[in-house]
């Protein structure tokens, strides 16, 4: 069975309303959460709609990792989704793109151009697997270096530049899977956009503008 995760904190669970009504709006596949510190109030409102909820053992951005490891050994494959994710189309398609012991994503277009001195960059916002995927432990590892501002960091410094490490590391997905708040100021758009991530503080405020 293939599934969509999302997962949040008490900081960022205002945006689950809209987050849901956007999913339920356009895909009916199974939706999975992981609690990273969810009021009782969220987890009230996600009860209809979750299939299942994992609270998760460490807090910020590893949880996200520990969230994806858990639900890998339960279901064939995964994806996970920020939920400062617009879904506006069905995007079960993303599953075509996993392979095994592989991290689907897409390429993080703004990052890559502007900071091109390793590489292209992957933004982490949606991350799919299918199995268990050791390199979610590998990507933990690396993280817990504590050198890095944040998972996506963390990953980059993984690959560190090495196209071989890279094919082995990233499945790619294409851009619609994955269009950045900032890929609109770059007039970067693919057609069709599938996931449309408001990143950032600007991003929270149109968030905020769609959900009044």
């Amino acid at each position: 069975m293939s599934v969509f995760l999302t997962g949040c904190d008490a900081n960022t669970e205002w945006q689950l309303p809209w987050f849901i009504e956007n999913y339920r709006k356009h895909c009916k596949l199974p939706l999975l959460f992981a609690d990273f510190g969810m009021s009782e109030e969220a987890l009230n409102l996600i009860a209809p709609v979750a299939e299942n909820v994992v609270k998760t053992p460490s807090k910020g951005w590893f949880s996200k990792i520990n969230a994806l490891e858990h639900y890998s050994r339960m279901y064939d494959k995964v994806c996970w989704v920020d939920t400062d994710c617009q879904i506006l189309r069905d995007p079960s398609a993303i599953f075509r793109y996993t392979e095994a012991g592989k991290l689907t994503m897409v390429k993080d277009h703004p990052w890559s151009t502007r900071r091109p001195e390793l590489g292209d960059w992957y933004n982490s916002g949606v991350v799919a697997v299918e199995g268990p995927t050791p390199l979610l432990t590998t990507w933990k590892a690396e993280a817990a270096k504590g050198t890095y501002v944040g998972d996506q960091e963390a990953l980059h410094g993984y690959i560190g530049g090495d196209i071989m490490r890279r094919v082995a590391t990233i499945a790619e997905a294409p851009h619609r899977f994955n269009v950045l708040r900032i890929d609109l100021i770059d007039k970067n758009i693919p057609e069709n956009p599938v996931i449309m991530h408001w990143t950032g503080q600007k991003g929270n405020d149109e968030i905020r503008r769609q959900m009044n």
